[in-house]
C-alpha cells in the first residue's frame, strides 16, 4: 500500500490528466502508460513530452525492490508500409525496450531488475473498432514487484 501512494503521488499530475494509471496488478503494482503523446506514430522514439514522465516513474521505482516488467501493447490495426517494423509485435516489444532504456539509463533504475515483453494486440483494454478504444490498446505497462522480492 506505501509503495502504490508514493507512485500515485509521485505521478499525480499524468493521474489527473489520464496519462497514467497506478493500480495493484496481483502480487504487482501496475502503472499504465498511454502511448498517445509518450512516442512519435509507428516509431518507437520516445517523445520529449513523455521523459518528465518517465523520469518520475524511474526515481520511485529505483527505490523499490523485485523485478521490474515493462510491457508494449498496441491496438489491432496492422502496420502497414512502416519499414522499420513488420509488425505489431516488434513495435510492441521496440517501445517496452525504449522505456526501459530510458529508465536504465537516465532514471536510476538498475538493468540487472528490468524485463521487456511485446505483448502487440493480445491483451486489449477496450474494443480496437473506434478511435478511441485503439488509443487505449497502444499503451506501456511498468510491473513492479509489490513485495520487492
Amino acid at each position: 500500500a506505501q509503495q502504490i501512494r508514493q507512485l500515485r503521488d509521485a505521478l499525480a499530475r499524468e493521474i489527473e490528466h489520464g496519462d497514467a494509471q497506478v493500480e495493484r496488478d496481483g502480487e504487482s503494482i501496475m502503472i499504465r502508460i498511454a502511448v498517445q503523446g509518450s512516442f512519435f506514430p509507428a516509431s518507437a522514439d520516445l517523445a520529449p513530452e513523455s521523459l518528465p514522465m518517465l523520469r518520475k516513474i524511474g526515481g520511485a521505482i529505483a527505490k523499490t525492490g523485485g523485478r521490474i516488467t515493462i510491457e508494449g501493447d498496441t491496438d489491432a490495426m496492422p502496420l502497414v508500409g512502416h519499414g522499420r517494423f513488420r509488425s505489431n509485435w516488434d513495435l510492441s516489444g521496440a517501445r517496452a525496450a525504449s522505456v526501459a532504456d530510458y529508465l536504465t539509463g537516465y532514471a536510476g533504475v538498475p538493468r540487472e531488475r528490468v524485463v521487456v515483453r511485446g505483448m502487440a494486440d493480445t491483451r486489449p483494454v477496450a474494443p480496437n473498432d473506434s478511435r478511441e478504444g485503439r488509443a487505449k490498446n497502444r499503451r506501456i505497462e511498468v510491473l513492479v514487484d509489490a513485495y520487492g522480492g
